[in-house]
């Protein structure tokens, strides 16, 4: 996955944290989940551990097809601490 898709999957979590329109955020759904899938492959494929961990129940959280429902205030958090894993470990899932 190239870093770009890395910054902007990071910039549309943090971006989540001000009022949007609905279509965005189902949009950041879908973007978030494959970028986590993605990381989760990548890492189970070179046998690490915590981080495909982290990266499932991530993809799991943004699963735009059974959405979890969640109040504005948990998903604030949500996002930024997804968006700061997204950037400290780039390197783990970027080619």
């Amino acid at each position: 996955m190239p870093a770009q898709v890395i910054y902007i999957t990071a910039l549309m979590l943090v971006l989540a944290i001000i009022p949007l329109p609905s279509g965005y955020y189902e949009l950041l759904r879908i973007v978030a989940a494959g970028t986590f899938a993605w990381g989760a492959y990548k890492n189970f494929s070179q046998k690490k551990v915590l981080l495909p961990l982290a990266y499932s129940l991530l993809a799991l959280v943004y699963n735009p097809v059974s959405e979890i429902a969640l109040a504005k205030e948990l998903w604030i958090p949500i996002d930024l601490l997804a968006a700061t894993l997204l950037l400290l470990t780039k390197d783990h899932i970027a080619q």
